[in-house]
């Protein structure tokens, strides 16, 4: 195939470097056949793998069952019992909100020194600064 002594790889890094039309430019350059390939040379072939004994090649060979073995069947799946369902006591809707009402009664009463927080947030005049 190759009667150069190059691979088919190097053989199309050639032809590549090689251009259709030569442009004035290209008087300058090396030549492409003197540029040292980026292409590494093919390694030989691999070694050939040596032939599986027969007792290697029982090992991989799938078991099938014997005629002496029962073919088990699959066993059932264990069923979950369901869980007891909790039961819900029903209220009026005035006694959730009461309940709701009653819970937590900080959370629900205004807070009393937000005036002192205003007067300062809307006074334009900054505070002047005390010197010790």
């Amino acid at each position: 195939m190759a009667s150069d002594g190059k691979d088919i790889y190097q053989r199309f890094e050639l032809q590549v470097r090689t251009p259709k039309k030569r442009a004035p430019l290209d008087a300058f350059l090396p030549a492409p056949d003197s540029l040292e390939s980026s292409v590494a040379p093919q390694l030989p072939p691999p070694l050939p793998v040596p032939e599986m004994t027969p007792e290697e090649a029982n090992m991989f060979r799938r078991r099938e069952p014997e005629e002496d073995e029962p073919a088990g069947a699959p066993k059932p799946r264990a069923k979950k019992k369901a869980a007891p369902k909790k039961k819900v006591e029903s209220k009026s809707l005035q006694d959730e909100i009461a309940e709701f009402m009653n819970r937590d009664e900080t959370a629900l009463a205004p807070d009393d020194d937000l005036s002192s927080l205003v007067d300062h947030a809307l006074d334009p005049k900054p505070e002047p600064d005390k010197k010790n």
